[in-house]
Formats: C-alpha cells, structure tokens, sequence
C-alpha cells in the first residue's frame, strides 16, 4: 500500500472525527504542542504526519490504524506490525529519520511517570549494549553479513558512519528514562556470542587484533551490568532495573514499552531490524509471555547474591576464551 495513500486514509478518518476545520486545528496545536502553521501544512499534505505523530492522534480520537492500512476486517486473529528496514552502513536521510524516531521514544518519556520496559533476548539488548562501541560494530558487521551475504567485508573494512554510531550512543542514554526496566537473558547467551565470534575470525573476516578489542569491550560490559544487578538501578539516572537469567532457550528476541500515551510491542529480527505494533492485545500477550518467562528464569538483581556470582564469573570465563 502507498505511503500517499495510507496518509490520506488517516486524514480522511481524522476529518470523520472533527469536521469543523477551526475546531481540528485547535485540537492539533494541543495533542502535538506544535504551531498552527505546522498543522495546516499537515492538513494541506505539504508535510506528512509522523509516526509518532500519527499515534498520538490514533489514541486521542480512538481511530483504528488497523483498519487503515486495510486488516481490518477478520483481526480476531491477525494483527498488525510494521516492519522497519533500516540500511547501517549507507544509510540515507529515511534510516536515519528512523533510527531518530526510535531515540525520541525514549526522550519523550524522560518526564513521564511508570513508564515501563521489559525484553526477553538471546542476544545482547541494544539498550544495554549500544553504549559500547566494538559490540555495536560487531552487531552491525553480523547484521551487514547475514543480510548481504554476497557483499560480506571484513570487520576491519565495516565503517559504520558516525552519525550512526552517536544515534546508537543516544539509544544507550536516553533508554535510561525509562522507570522500571526488566531485562530476560538466555542463559547461553555469551557463550552463542563467542561462538559468533570464534567463528567469523576462523573465516578471517575479524582479525586477532579486532577479536581482542571486542574482547575488552565486552569485560567492560560486563563490568557495567554487574554493577547495575548489584545496585538495582541504572547509575545514569536511578531508575528501577531486574535482570532475570532465564534456565530454558529463548527462541526469539521481544521487547514492550510501557508508556502514558501508548503501549509499543516489538519484536527483533535480522538482529537489528525491528516490527513494531501499537496493538493493544499484541501488547497484553506480550506482557503475559514476559511473565511466563519469569517463571523459568532467575532474578539476579539485589537478590540472588550466590547466583550473580556465579553467573558473572562463568560469563567472564566464556569471554576470556577469545
């Protein structure tokens, strides 16, 4: 479906709701906080709306984005998601306009009370990794790998634009915002990560050199989530962490956002690459799968002293075999 179309679609149900020109308006100025002008040239189709945008005014006036973007009819047992393709290594203004929206979630709620976020992964979560830069670029090359098999570099030649490398960065502060953080690791998830890693440097696509630097970085992450299991908080702002070892496999990579104006459900795939649903049935399964998880995994956040030991010791024993 067009993107033309999908937006005149919206502002057709929008018009639906507020006929009045004047009175649709004034309501635009108070849900965005933006000025009048900017709102008739989103009338006038000058400017689309944004994502964000869009959601906000969804849930004010109680539009179905399902059915604009034509599923729905016969939802009982499908649901929407929106799939973001966004390009690393040469990306254009689009991706980063993506990658930046993803960002201003988390900046958006820096003022908003019980905010919630929780993810179940068998990979490094982006919102605790991110802040480090060898695991990033390790991700990146991975994800650049898997994707473009044919077009495979070396991790030494993966130059990720720094523009990207600093959207990542400003993931990893301003996820901090968030006030109650959970966080579900598989239990094997350093050793299938050193695994990755061994393997690509048997291929000689990540050099001895690069394989140490990664090395380093990781110990350094471990450092920094060691201490936030200890403490319980993040120490960039205070906020509420619990970190759970889950004992079974955890197949696929999930996360939710918990926020005043919306319920965000995601899950990962192609490593970086994200579906997102506003659903809010998606979001209730999404929160019920998260405490099913809880069930098998251990806490090891404040309590647990005996387990985090143990569990950070083994980790750090994992990495050091690179």
């Amino acid at each position: 479906m067009k993107n033309e179309y999908i937006h005149d679609a919206f502002l057709a149900d929008v018009r639906k709701k507020i006929p009045q020109n004047s009175k649709l308006v004034n309501m635009l100025v108070d849900i965005l906080f933006i000025e009048k002008e900017a709102v008739y040239r989103r009338l006038r189709r000058e400017v689309p709306f944004t994502f964000q945008e869009i959601v906000f005014i969804a849930k004010k006036l109680g539009i179905s984005l399902d059915n604009i973007i034509g599923i729905g009819i016969n939802t009982d047992k499908s649901r929407p998601f929106q799939l973001k393709l966004v390009e690393y290594l040469t990306p254009s203004e689009i991706d980063y306009s993506m990658m930046d929206e993803y960002v201003n979630i988390f900046r958006q709620i820096k003022a908003e009370e019980n905010t919630e976020a929780a993810v179940i992964s068998n990979i490094l979560p982006q919102t605790l990794y991110s802040g480090f830069d060898y695991i990033s670029k390790f991700y990146i090359f991975k994800w650049y790998y898997l994707y473009y098999n044919e077009k495979a570099r070396p991790f030494h030649e993966t130059i990720v634009p720094n523009k990207v490398m600093n959207l990542f960065t400003d993931t990893f502060i301003e996820s901090k915002n968030i006030q109650s953080s959970y966080f579900i690791l598989d239990y094997q998830l350093f050793a299938n990560l050193v695994t990755d890693i061994k393997y690509y440097n048997s291929i000689r696509l990540i050099t001895k050199e690069d394989v140490l630097k990664i090395k380093e970085d990781l110990h350094f992450f471990l450092d920094y989530i060691e201490e936030m299991t200890i403490s319980g908080c993040f120490k960039e702002t205070g906020n509420q962490v619990r970190l759970y070892i889950s004992e079974v496999n955890i197949e696929t990579n999930y996360s939710y956002l918990l926020t005043q104006k919306y319920n965000l459900s995601l899950i990962w795939t192609f490593i970086l690459t994200t579906a997102a649903s506003l659903d809010e049935d998606v979001f209730q399964k999404m929160k019920n799968w998260f405490q099913s998880f809880i069930r098998t995994s251990t806490l090891i956040t404040i309590t647990g002293e005996k387990q985090r030991i143990v569990f950070f010791e083994k980790q750090r024993e994992i990495i050091n075999e690179l």
